[in-house]
């Protein structure tokens, strides 16, 4: 009876290193698997660590590459969630942006496939990277992004066009269409009158003024001057300016802006 419990035993491991599968909850674990764990009510608790930053291996010894491990600290460049090792850091398994993706960030530097839009020559990026950019049409230098503001494209305008100005300057054709009129009182072709009453005062016939020297000898009489004929008078004015151009940027909140090339 020992001896058959044996062969048995040794039966079952033989079978056991053909069939080179580990089953959890399941009889039949996948052929193209070494372990399987099946459960309709339960998950897979990995190892849960603390990771220091993404450059340093802890808490490993050394970087490895494919190891996974749940981070629970918040420090540095590291944040709770799902790590993976690629041998030489750590990478955070998240969603995996299209390439191509912008957004805005408090960050400062390039970070896990995000890459700062600051006008950068495409050659200075990683060769796998490099390719990413030019595909998305940036042969030559990555758009740089300081001091403005992002806005969708029109039917006329290409894609990373950086154009506009915070500022304008108004020229003539730039003010409202307002004509300004106004008129003297028409004198047109005329003479005024005075009467001289020889010695005594003169009244001038236009506006009354009272002459006290006549201009005519002693000889009483009415006296016309000559036509002074048609005339007209103009005015102008400055408008004060001294052509400053007029800022337009609104309020705003200062980031720097990123685009996603992967790692």
């Amino acid at each position: 009876m020992k001896n058959l419990l044996l062969y048995i035993i040794l039966i079952l491991g033989i079978s056991n290193k053909i069939k080179a599968q580990v089953g959890i909850g399941t009889p039949n674990p996948s052929t193209n698997s070494v372990l399987e764990v099946s459960s309709t009510n339960k998950g897979v608790l990995l190892m849960r660590n603390n990771i220091i930053n993404i450059i340093s291996p802890a808490p490993l010894s050394t970087h490895v590459k494919g190891i996974i491990t749940y981070n629970l600290s918040n420090s540095n460049d590291v944040s709770e969630g799902l790590y993976q090792n690629n041998g030489i850091r750590w990478d955070k398994v998240s969603y995996d942006y299209p390439y191509g993706t912008i957004s805005n960030s408090f960050a400062t530097a390039d970070n896990n496939g995000w890459y700062l839009l600051n006008g950068r020559a495409v050659s200075s990026l990683p060769a796998n990277v490099q390719a990413r950019a030019v595909s998305l049409g940036f042969t030559a230098n990555l758009p740089n992004t300081d001091d403005r503001f992002i806005k969708t494209k029109d039917t006329s305008e290409a894609l990373a066009l950086l154009s506009g100005s915070s500022t304008i300057a108004l020229a003539q054709n730039n003010l409202p269409s307002v004509v300004f009129t106004g008129s003297t009182n028409s004198a047109g072709d005329h003479s005024h009158t005075y009467t001289d009453r020889g010695a005594g005062t003169t009244t001038n016939s236009s506006n009354g003024a009272v002459n006290v020297n006549p201009e005519a000898d002693d000889t009483a009489g009415t006296y016309t001057t000559e036509a002074s004929g048609a005339h007209t008078h103009t005015v102008s004015f400055s408008s004060g300016g001294s052509s400053q151009p007029i800022n337009v940027t609104p309020s705003y909140l200062v980031t720097n802006v990123f685009i996603y090339l992967g790692n």
